[in-house]
């Protein structure tokens, strides 16, 4: 295959400060979701959802309180909890898929007033078999049925249907199997039609809802080291066109002490700039979640409060009432402990300093990278969010006329908004167009390059202060009182 340049890109330069001789936005989640609640429950797989509320995640994806089965339901706790939106949901149980569902026998239930509820989550209503004896029944004549608050199904018997008179039914059914779904389903691929799956599907969200997805998760299956290098490969380029930041947990099954995170990380693998790691879990309005929900949710919900710049998550008030591993140990981490043993190793936690805050600053590739614009979370965003507006704004100059005023007009124009975010977001920036750069043969070639050089501001990292019991400070009272 030939690789043919057509269309427009950037390329990110290290920091050129440190050798002195040199001169809004979406957040996507990837998982499951308890889509028997729908009308149409295989209409709600691997396909990119857009909701803005609760009650939309319900009408489209369905909802219910059973958070560990299924990870999109965290995702929705948090956004809701936090106040951000929107967000892209891809689920990827499929109830036509036999590996994510489970046949259930029949069993008998007591009839109270004609009715019964079979409480169990994840029925599938059109699968429902209900009988009496040698009596089977149908569905809207013979029993109606409907899901409570709980996602568990209630069966009532119409008085004229062969039930009538009945005190017991045999109910069997067929549920889903969130416990089914395959590393691969969430990692999903492109078929040979083009279909897309799982994280595949991420491609397709600018095109669909004209946004760029910024902040990209996958609540508890990032802890498999496979689905974190699919994320954070996506979150390099997404679209072929958008960078975002992916954001993983790191597992806490295993690894129940501060101290062995960092191997947990190594076990991982996750070391480049476009990763975000989270550490433990959280317990978000009474329920265990997995840090990432909680984690995407802030850095969309500062970056809207910042004007749709990225700002620092370190040291931001999160609604979380603590935090625990796997299995539910809740864990009192100091901030040393959090300082030197995750943050480190890039890796983001929740600390309790008179409220419970987002801690840390570092992408996953601190420490081994420690330029400014490879370690922190923020500077990394701010150089996406300049990069995707470079590159959706201007893309309309593909095709046009290469001339020196359409050059002109675009270091204008993006001049213009880099000055729009100087000094407030950025210490400073420039786009220049150097003709030594575009030689001759490249023009005739249809390739113009660009170079924007550009600085954000740093996140404080520390704050030190030194205070000095001074007696001449107490010798000088007494003689001014004199």
């Amino acid at each position: 295959m030939v690789d043919y340049n057509h269309g427009i890109s950037t390329n990110r330069d290290a920091d050129i400060s440190a050798d002195a001789q040199q001169a809004p936005r979406v957040q996507v989640a990837v998982g499951t979701a308890p889509v028997n609640l729908l009308d149409d429950p295989s209409g709600a797989v691997n396909v990119p959802i857009l909701v803005k509320n609760r009650n939309e995640v319900k009408q489209y994806l369905g909802a219910c309180k059973d958070y560990e089965e299924y990870t999109l339901m965290q995702t929705t706790l948090a956004f809701t909890k936090i106040g951000i939106a929107p967000v892209v949901m891809i689920n990827v149980l499929d109830p036509e898929n036999p590996k994510h569902v489970t046949a259930v026998a029949g069993e008998e239930y007591k009839l109270t007033k004609g009715s019964t509820t079979v409480p169990v989550t994840g029925i599938l209503l059109s699968s429902l078999v209900i009988s009496s004896g040698e009596k089977e029944g149908k569905a809207d004549v013979d029993y109606v049925t409907a899901f409570d608050e709980n996602g568990y199904v209630s069966v009532a018997v119409t008085e004229d249907g062969v039930f009538s008179g009945t005190d017991k039914l045999t109910i069997a059914y067929t549920m889903l199997n969130p416990d089914g779904v395959a590393i691969g389903d969430v990692i999903g691929g492109v078929t040979e039609n083009g279909i897309r799956t799982g994280i595949e599907l991420i491609d397709e969200i600018y095109s669909r809802f004209k946004m760029i997805p910024e902040i990209i998760s996958a609540p508890k299956f990032s802890r498999e080291p496979a689905v974190a290098a699919a994320l954070e490969a996506k979150a390099e380029l997404a679209g072929d066109l958008t960078n975002a930041i992916a954001v993983v947990d790191i597992e806490s099954d295993t690894t129940t002490t501060v101290e062995g995170v960092k191997d947990a990380k190594d076990r991982l693998g996750c070391f480049t700039r476009w990763t975000v790691l989270c550490w433990p879990k959280a317990i978000l309005a009474g329920h265990r979640i997995y840090a990432s929900a909680v984690v995407a949710a802030i850095l969309q919900y500062i970056t809207a409060a910042n004007g749709g710049v990225p700002a620092s998550p370190d040291n931001k008030d999160v609604p979380i009432d603590g935090i625990v591993t796997e299995d539910g140990t809740e864990m009192h981490l100091t901030k040393k402990q959090i300082n030197n043993y995750l943050n480190a190793y890039g890796i983001l936690s929740f600390a309790y300093l008179g409220g419970w805050k987002c801690w840390g600053n570092n992408t996953a590739a601190y420490p081994d990278k420690t330029e400014p614009n490879e370690r922190f979370i923020k500077c990394v965003m701010v150089g996406n969010y300049l990069e995707n507006r470079f590159k959706t704004e201007y893309l309309s100059t593909v095709g046009a006329d290469g001339s020196y005023k359409l050059m002109d007009s675009v270091v204008s124009n993006f001049n213009t908004d880099l000055n729009a975010l100087t000094p407030n977001y950025l210490a400073g920036a420039e786009v220049i167009f150097n003709k030594r750069e575009n030689p001759k043969k490249k023009i005739m070639e249809g390739h113009y390059v660009f170079h924007t050089r550009y600085a954000d501001w740093t996140p404080v990292e520390a704050v030190e202060n030194t205070f000095t019991w001074d007696s001449k400070i107490l010798e000088e009272a007494f003689e001014g009182g004199e």
